[in-house]
């Protein structure tokens, strides 16, 4: 067995969305010494594609906790959080990656919407603001806007009362 060929098979069952032939081949890969970032984010993406968002999130969490401003792989890992709704758990690498990289306002976003899942309602306005700032026609700011402040406005009746 060769590595980047399993690695190959894996990115071709792919493209013909036999992901389970693909999460075969990834796993393959990785035990035969291909790439690692390549073969876990292939095994993750087979994962999501098979809707099997554990096996997912384990892959595409090794593939941040190696590479911690990896985009890609953090919005895989999003998704993959999402689904099995680990909002606790994205958010410290989520805040790592902005922190490091501030002008990533997708990733941002996706953190001030952890944030509100995690009624942190301070960190989501904080978040907000700082895309605001930077870009206010940004999408699905509006939307992000009103939720924070439909919180605020029943926290404020709510200790007015």
């Amino acid at each position: 067995m060769h590595g980047e060929g399993q690695l190959l098979s894996g990115i071709v069952s792919m493209q013909r969305q036999q992901f389970a032939e693909a999460k075969t081949a990834f796993e393959q890969a990785i035990i035969y010494g291909a790439d690692r970032r390549k073969s876990k984010m292939g095994l993750g993406m087979a994962a999501m594609g098979l809707a099997e968002p554990l096996w997912a999130w384990e892959a595409f969490y090794d593939v941040v906790t190696d590479n911690p401003d990896d985009a890609e792989a953090l919005h895989w890992l999003l998704r993959a959080g999402t689904a099995l709704e680990r909002w606790e758990q994205l958010e410290p690498p989520l805040s790592r990656y902005v922190s490091r990289n501030p002008g990533d306002l997708g990733l941002r976003f996706a953190l001030a919407g952890v944030f509100l899942r995690l009624n942190r309602w301070a960190d989501a306005r904080r978040e907000y603001d700082s895309i605001r700032l930077l870009d206010q026609a940004f999408d699905g700011l509006g939307e992000l806007g009103s939720a924070i402040e439909e919180v605020e406005s029943a926290l404020t009746h709510h200790h007015a009362a």
